[in-house]
């Protein structure tokens, strides 16, 4: 038997399309966004705190806080558009990134095991994500954030049974 290893021109390659990916939930913009929003009210109390105790008086503090707040908002809510998944046959896709765009692909022949979780700030939105680990390791895992907890089931039993009948 003869070894052949054939070109392939990427003008045949299938295109991951920008139309096949699943847009998450809104909610999750609100998720993340509240995240951050607490993350700054407590960077604000520290700030406030360390200015009784300090020579710096609270405003010196509260002027970046704030600025790193806004932009963090408008960020999110720009790159929240860029978001999204995709189930295919063969693999399962994310997308993320605003100023570096990233997808990310795993065929389904590699998926070692998928799971669902949902924390606590996940369970008052109704949110959960599914993580796909893969063989190569944690930097090759995939974890899809922002689903329905339905949603999130079923995808992850999806992609379970996709997985299974790849081996």
């Amino acid at each position: 038997m003869l070894f052949e290893n054939l070109k392939i021109d990427p003008q045949e390659l299938p295109l991951l399309e920008a139309r096949d990916f699943s847009v998450l939930e809104e909610d999750y913009l609100y998720y993340r966004i509240s995240g951050r929003m607490l993350f700054f009210l407590f960077a604000a109390g520290m700030a406030s705190l360390f200015s009784l105790f300090g020579k710096l008086y609270f405003w010196y503090w509260l002027g970046p806080i704030l600025a790193l707040a806004l932009i963090s908002l408008i960020y999110e809510l720009l790159s929240f558009k860029r978001r999204g998944f995709c189930l295919r046959e063969q693999d399962v896709s994310y997308r993320s990134g605003l100023l570096i765009h990233r997808i990310t692909t795993i065929p389904l022949n590699r998926v070692q095991h998928c799971e669902y979780s949902q924390g606590p700030l996940g369970r008052l939105f109704d949110l959960a994500q599914v993580k796909v680990y893969t063989a190569g390791g944690s930097t090759s895992d995939l974890s899809i954030k922002g689903l329905r907890r339905e949603s999130a089931i079923k995808l992850r039993d999806q992609i379970t049974k996709l997985a299974s009948s790849h081996d």
